[in-house]
């Protein structure tokens, strides 16, 4: 179960990265005369977007960025509690076992 928890974790982590990759690879497309992947329909030369079309689109970056970042969040302290409970668990068996065999010894 940690170990699918830990991969969705990485995945996560590589979609945020990617989230944020995404206005670097507009503003190239844009420089290198593209669309901007539709923020541009005919290029940066005649672009005619409304005013508030890129910071309307950052916003919804970021917001998808803050969600993917408060997944990683809460799968991390999920897997943080796991690890926790398991190592309590082991630490909770050595102790029986002493004290099992302290009374082998009787």
């Amino acid at each position: 179960m940690i170990g699918l928890l830990k991969a969705i974790r990485g995945l996560l982590i590589l979609v945020a990265l990617l989230l944020a990759v995404i206005p670097l690879v507009m503003l190239i497309s844009l420089l290198t005369g593209g669309t901007g992947y539709g923020l541009c329909a005919d290029g940066l030369t005649r672009c005619d977007t409304a005013f508030l079309t890129g910071p309307a689109v950052a916003a919804r970056i970021c917001l998808a960025l803050l969600m993917v970042a408060a997944a990683v969040r809460v799968i991390s302290r999920i897997v943080s509690r796991v690890e926790k409970d398991r190592r309590r668990e082991d630490a909770r068996s050595r102790y029986m076992d002493l004290i099992d065999w302290t009374d082998h010894l009787r």
